[in-house]
């Protein structure tokens, strides 16, 4: 009986590991239908507006924005060390940071998804920061927790994982995600300042907390219907 027991739950695990995509895809008109939660319009390809981080000085002192990461991460339970990669490859702190496709801020939050976020004012630091870790929050959600797909919606738009049915082939969003995850993994073995990151990057699935993937290895994540 234990054996068997042990079969069941064995098989139990490796479905959460490798068959972690039976998740419904965020539509778009729910999104649309939501209070305060956003949504991205059909977007071109993302290879035609590349994001690009500013790597210049700026007059904000990289503590202020440390406050308002940790405030929010704790917030909407995300890792704020996630938050954090994120905000190093989207702007590389730069809370004026304007992309080619008008993506604005610290979290590059496009004017439609502020829209729909209900924000008023993008370059505020808190109210960008705001926005952005609730959205990925909501992203990370509706894909049961899976990075790698959270990661490729924040970048190419929920519109464009349902087009393709997992992960667009986009070389772009393809970099993207490993750089972020390249960051985070980083931040994690080096920094210490929030001590409930070990509890929040749990919720993330193992399969992808262990393993960096770049744009020559990342494959689709969903099989095709």
């Amino acid at each position: 009986m234990w054996a068997l027991t042990r079969l069941l739950l064995a098989g139990i695990a490796l479905a959460a590991v490798w068959m972690p995509f039976q998740h419904p895809i965020p539509s778009i008109t729910k999104l649309m239908q939501l209070k305060k939660i956003p949504f991205l319009a059909q977007n071109t390809h993302p290879d035609e507006h590349m994001k690009t981080p500013a790597n210049g000085n700026f007059p904000i002192e990289k503590p202020g924005i440390f406050w308002h990461i940790h405030h929010y991460s704790r917030l909407y339970e995300i890792d704020p060390l996630l938050v954090r990669a994120v905000i190093e490859v989207e702007s590389n702190f730069n809370p004026q940071a304007v992309s080619h496709d008008g993506a604005k801020g610290l979290m590059q939050i496009n004017p439609i998804t502020a829209k729909h976020l209900g924000l008023n004012d993008v370059f505020d630091i808190g109210e960008n920061i705001e926005g952005g870790v609730r959205y990925l929050r909501y992203l990370l959600e509706s894909y049961g927790w899976n990075l790698h797909m959270a990661l490729a919606s924040y970048n190419a738009g929920p519109t464009n994982i349902r087009r393709y049915n997992g992960i667009p082939p986009f070389k772009e969003t393809r970099r993207y995600i490993a750089r972020v995850i390249e960051v985070y993994e980083r931040l994690k073995r080096t920094n210490k300042v929030f001590n409930d990151t070990s509890r929040l990057s749990a919720l993330l699935r193992p399969s992808l907390n262990t393993e960096v993937k770049t744009d020559e290895t990342l494959q689709p994540q969903i099989t095709p219907q």
